[in-house]
């Protein structure tokens, strides 16, 4: 029975990992009831905490392993718990809505008692070549035919596949370090390569920063601790597919800052350009200084504004932290605007649960970090330090951009991050 229910959790787990990576926020939308918000995450956890619960209970065990990761994380998750319970009289079911970044985290005691015994996860990176390998054509499917994907592939109204540019970047990177895994194991799988480089090559295609940094970190990672052969694969395939484009641009006799080559380029430096004075020659990066002091604009208010009104416990969940930055950012504006955090996780969480709910997230971080730098020193098997690659491609996505806060990038990281942890700790 134990082998089943176990089974049972890893068939949920990787639904839920197909599902957000190749249908997105479509996926992440539909369900199972008009009137009551029964969206997959919220079922898979539902299903998943019962089978943990009733384990637990029949071999007389705890849910949670009794080491520092697991307590600091239960106080996070306590402290916000005790946060809402004073934001949802005010706030209502916005509250709550802002409270499932916190509650997501349950899917790390999910993915960790998975792996509790059994420290093979070689589930989940099939799962990511499966999801992956969807998300590629569906994504390029949908730019070529949005109208399709928007009114005819639809479950009552709502898109069944439907991706959001920031996300679809980020697990495009997800899955060119899964495909890359999968031929470094086995590399007379030449076809898993050429997934892994067409998937980067389409990462950078959704002109999306966040996404080329999402790569570029735990491919630093894998360099910096000895493993430098995805660093050299990436590498290559840039020089090759710059020398293409500059190429094809010389023949064709466009403007060179009509060229892609100049955007790419333009869009990496941008990176750097906190303030947004720097000129830009391509269209596609002249946004990128605008977005860059939207940014700023919206931290700084958000951090000021947290520090005046709470800086122990924040401002709690449900609270608008939109409403100063438009003031000071579109004063004269009256368009609807619909962000509610300010895409940077660590901000979110310092305004939502104040100094105590960011420090225990910063430490049982830190924590993780001494587990994974172990994994990536020592693990010969490049399947059990997938997890600790996906979960920092999606953190460092989440430092840009609104990732963690809702379920496509939060059940993916969280799950990554139960999956890694416990595979370290076996």
């Amino acid at each position: 029975s134990r082998v089943v229910a176990s089974n049972l959790s890893t068939f949920v787990l990787s639904c839920l990992i197909i599902g957000y990576i190749a249908g997105n926020r479509g996926f992440a939308q539909l369900s199972l009831s008009n009137s009551l918000p029964l969206l997959p995450a919220e079922i898979g956890l539902g299903i998943t905490l019962v089978i943990l619960v009733w384990q637990c209970a029949r071999f007389r065990q705890l849910p949670w392993r009794r080491d520092e990761i697991n307590f600091t994380l239960i106080a996070w998750i306590v402290i916000g718990s005790i946060r809402i319970l004073w934001d949802v009289p005010a706030y209502g079911l916005a509250a709550i809505r802002d409270f499932a970044m916190v509650y997501y985290a349950l899917f790390f005691f999910v993915a960790q008692h998975v792996t509790q015994e059994d420290a093979d996860i070689r589930w989940f990176h099939r799962t990511l070549l499966a999801a992956s390998a969807a998300l590629l054509p569906l994504y390029l499917l949908f730019q070529a035919y949005p109208d399709f994907f928007l009114n005819v592939l639809t479950v009552r109204g709502t898109p069944l596949i439907f991706f959001k540019g920031d996300l679809a970047g980020t697990f495009l990177a997800v899955g060119s370090l899964a495909w890359f895994f999968q031929y470094d194991a086995q590399p007379r799988q030449w076809w898993a390569l050429l997934l892994s480089v067409s998937m980067a090559g389409c990462m950078l295609a959704t002109d999306n920063r966040a996404s080329m940094l999402a790569l570029t970190t735990p491919t630093l990672l894998l360099a910096v601790t000895g493993r430098t052969r995805l660093l050299k694969t990436l590498t290559v395939a840039a020089v090759v597919g710059a020398s293409a484009t500059a190429i094809g641009t010389h023949f064709s006799g466009q403007p060179w800052q009509n060229s892609p080559l100049v955007g790419i380029y333009e869009r990496v430096i941008s990176i750097t350009d906190v303030g947004g004075d720097r000129s830009y020659l391509s269209t596609s990066a002249e946004p990128k200084g605008d977005n860059n002091r939207f940014r700023a604009v919206w931290w700084e208010t958000v951090v000021r504004e947290t520090t005046r009104a709470n800086p122990w416990t924040g401002v709690g969940f449900g609270y608008d932290l939109a409403d100063d930055f438009l003031k000071a950012y579109y004063p004269d504006s009256d368009e609807q605007f619909t962000a509610r955090s300010p895409h940077n996780f660590f901000i979110t969480i310092y305004a939502r649960m104040g100094v105590i709910g960011v420090g225990l997230f910063v430490i049982a971080l830190a924590l993780l970090a001494v587990r994974a730098r172990s994994i990536f020193r020592h693990e010969p098997s490049s399947e059990k330090i997938l997890p600790w690659c996906v979960a920092l491609s999606l953190l460092t996505s989440a430092c840009f951009g609104v990732v963690l806060e809702g379920p496509m990038g939060a059940v993916v990281f969280w799950i990554s991050l139960g999956l890694g942890a416990a595979s370290a700790a076996t």
